[in-house]
This record gives C-alpha cells, sequence and structure tokens, in this order.
C-alpha cells in the first residue's frame, strides 16, 4: 500500500496519487456514484474476467496479473479485512467439499481485496488451518496477505465449481452453461460476476471461497483498454 511521509515521500507519491484518483472519478462518472449494477457495455469484461478466473489456479495470482497489464492500480494485491470476519458458519455446501474432520477448526475471512486503493473483489473464505503450512497460517492470522498469496511455495491448485453472471449476459453464451467443469448461471441481483470454489494444497481441499468482483475492477479495465 502507498504511503507517504514526510515531504520528499509526498511529492515521490504524488503521480500514484493523482493516477488513482483519476481512476476513482472514472467509475463515479460510469456510475453515477450509486448504482452498483454495470451498464451493458462492459459485458464483455464480465466474460473476459469469468474465463480468466475459471481457468487460474489463484485467483490473486491472475488478478495481480490483469492490473499490471491493464495499469490499474500499484504494487502487491492485498486483502484489507472486514470486521465481519469470523461471523459465518462454513454453508453446508463447504461442510460437503471440505470434509471437516473431528477436531478440525474452520476459520472464516471476509475481504476485500486490493491493489493501491482499487477494490477488486469482495471474499468469503473459510479454511481449515490445520491443513496449511506452518508460515500460510502465520500470515493469515497476523498480517493482509492474500490466501493466494500465502500459500505461494505449495502445490496449490483451485476448482471454481460455480460462476454466476448477470441474467442478461447468460443469452450471449449460445446455451452454454458450462465452462470447463464449471457450472454457469444467471443471476439479476449479481452486477458483475460471482465465483465460487475450493483451493486445495498437494490436492488436500484447505479453503471454501466465494468471490464477488466489484464494479470497479470492470468499469477501470474497460477504460484502460479504450
Amino acid at each position: 500500500m502507498p504511503f507517504c511521509a514526510g515531504w520528499t515521500r509526498a511529492k515521490s507519491c504524488e503521480p500514484e496519487l493523482t493516477h488513482a484518483a483519476a481512476q476513482r472519478q472514472m467509475v463515479h462518472d460510469v456510475l453515477d456514484g450509486d448504482d452498483l449494477f454495470m451498464p451493458s457495455d462492459y459485458d464483455a469484461i464480465a466474460l473476459h474476467l469469468c474465463e480468466t478466473l475459471l481457468t487460474t489456479f489463484s485467483v490473486t495470482a491472475a488478478l495481480q496479473v490483469w492490473c499490471e497489464i491493464r495499469g490499474l492500480g500499484q504494487g502487491d494485491l492485498y486483502s484489507e479485512i472486514k470486521e465481519e470476519s469470523g461471523t459465518l458458519d462454513l454453508p453446508q455446501l463447504g461442510v460437503d467439499l471440505l470434509k471437516p474432520l473431528a477436531g478440525e477448526s474452520v476459520r472464516h475471512r471476509a475481504i476485500t481485496l486490493k491493489r493501491g486503493d482499487i477494490p477488486l473483489l469482495d471474499a468469503d473464505n473459510w479454511y481449515i488451518p490445520d491443513r496449511l503450512p506452518l508460515h500460510a497460517r502465520v500470515l493469515l492470522d497476523t498480517t493482509d496477505t492474500p490466501f493466494g498469496k500465502a500459500l505461494e511455495g505449495t502445490l496449490q491448485n483451485r476448482e471454481t465449481f460455480s460462476a454466476v453472471l448477470p441474467a442478461h449476459i447468460m443469452d450471449r453464451l449460445s446455451g452454454r452453461k458450462r465452462i470447463w467443469k464449471t457450472v454457469l448461471s444467471g443471476d439479476a441481483d449479481v452486477p458483475i460476476l460471482t465465483v465460487r470454489g475450493i483451493v486445495t494444497v498437494d490436492t488436500l481441499p484447505v479453503s471454501f471461497v466465494e468471490e464477488r468482483i466489484r464494479t470497479e475492477l470492470a468499469v477501470i479495465s474497460a477504460e484502460q483498454k479504450n
């Protein structure tokens, strides 16, 4: 995250802050400051994001590259931890997929994934600490490191089993109900894209996660392309 201390550092950070302010204004102009739902002009970006995230081993890694290519924000991605962390129980689907053993605890981590001050997605992540390497547990407990970043150096993988798009976008898929093994569906209450999946380490399921792409990511991505 950018930090400006004193006159010299503040002056060096000025271009970055000006760029970020311009991107924030861009989102405000497109969404009129209030509406969470996207104009249909951005449907292609939603579909591109969908295909990108369904074919990656790590959403964090995929969005880091996505942002770097398009000039969205600066620096490494980080997790802004929400106050509701620890308040949601593992959904039954997560229980069925993770199959926690007797004595294994499940932790809930609610975050907004960001680059600089640009929010990329909101996520609820339920994970089993005892199935993670010690260094990953420490990072998740004590820092704002994203889950995928904390697992770097392991044999992590991901299976995204569902993707939900705005209902009208499904009409553009010519009846397709799957991309690879991922089930596609439409929902008028989803502004961009919601994906749900399982993260594994060395084939062992360690996490059940739901990620909801933010409108800011789609708006700025589309405008940077133009």
